[in-house]
């Protein structure tokens, strides 16, 4: 079996990082005082990308359906839905296996990890966008997870597609394939024929976006919450949930005014935009969604959902994700990283 481990950096959103790398070294991207400092192990940010987006809009819509919630995960009514009776609420943390996939309940951060016991990590087939959704879709009919997580979401997407070799992607040239046993362990498939270019990966990562009072959910980073799952060419092999069943209690923290929120937004918000261009970055009109942050207080982590705005932009992420860079602002000052 030969591990893969694949390392994409192009272009990415960055919050602020200080990271020891491996081999020695320290990552700083970002610092306190809001503004990005270079790094030997990247190209620097450049300071003359300019946002372009709706001032009025953001101000006008900062202040409207202010919402903060704490979020406590109701670790009894998942419990009961397992076959555990009361004694058990002090369970913070609950290992299961159901079929073929072992589940982690990890009730303190109201989230799960379940991992296939019989997956198979030999990435030496391929697959392609529609074989990827379709194998997620056939999983989450599985009705064991609909009462044990939250479950309300909105169309799933592909978050990332890999591949294992330095060809991104590997694509099959129909008529006159291209050698790449040396560069990839991919197998192809010799009955691909004809003169369309079909790119095909090892694995997908694909996401289930929740959904609340029909708004989305967001990280205060710039990527959607919700439920993903890893698939190979032999199934899903593993899920992440960011959410379980939860009830949530009512909280009052400072609010960002209009002008807060326009200088945040300004100096490239909560997540800049790496990018080696000066080209401006065009949003869409701010809408209203969810934002989903931990804090952590005495050695603990609380976890919140906050009112806030996202807008979309006309960049994307990397050619991997092909996801629009998007810039997502809690409405309170607790729920943004940069203030």
């Amino acid at each position: 079996m030969r591990k893969l481990v694949v390392l994409t950096m192009s272009v990415i959103a960055l919050g602020c990082i200080n990271a020891t790398l491996a081999g020695g070294g320290t990552i700083t991207v970002g610092s306190s005082d809001g503004k990005l400092v270079s790094s030997d192990y990247m190209p620097p940010i450049s300071t003359a990308v300019n946002y372009v987006f709706d001032a009025t809009g953001v101000k006008n819509l900062i202040t409207q359906k202010n919402t903060l919630y704490q979020v406590n995960c109701n670790a009894a009514a998942i419990l009961k839905s397992l076959g555990f009776g009361s004694a058990s609420s002090s369970i913070f943390s609950l290992w299961l296996q159901n079929g073929n996939f072992e589940y982690n309940f990890d009730f303190k951060n109201c989230a799960l990890q379940g991992t296939r016991v019989d997956a198979n990590y030999n990435y030496t087939k391929s697959l392609n966008d529609d074989q990827a959704l379709a194998f997620a879709a056939t999983f989450m009919q599985n009705t064991f997870l609909k009462d044990k997580a939250f479950y309300k979401f909105g169309k799933p997407f592909i978050l990332y597609r890999n591949s294992n070799g330095p060809i991104y992607p590997l694509m099959k040239w129909g008529a006159t394939p291209v050698n790449v046993t040396a560069a990839s362990d991919i197998e192809i498939d010799p009955t691909d024929t004809g003169g369309n270019v079909v790119p095909e990966y090892t694995s997908y990562t694909i996401m289930y976006p929740y959904l609340i009072d029909g708004q989305e959910v967001w990280q205060q980073y710039g990527t959607r919450a919700g439920m993903t799952l890893d698939v190979s060419a032999d199934g899903v092999i593993s899920v992440s949930a960011m959410l379980l069943p939860f009830k949530w209690a009512t909280r009052t923290s400072a609010k960002l005014s209009g002008d807060d929120a326009i200088r945040i937004l300004s100096n490239w918000g909560n997540s800049p935009f790496y990018a080696q261009t000066n080209t401006p970055i065009k949003f869409a009109a701010p809408q209203k969604v969810w934002v989903l942050f931990t804090l952590w207080k005495d050695n603990k982590s609380y976890l919140y959902l906050s009112s806030g705005i996202g807008l979309k932009s006309n960049a994307i992420l990397d050619q991997y994700a092909q996801q629009p860079y998007t810039m997502i602002l809690s409405d309170y000052k607790i729920g943004n990283i940069a203030q």
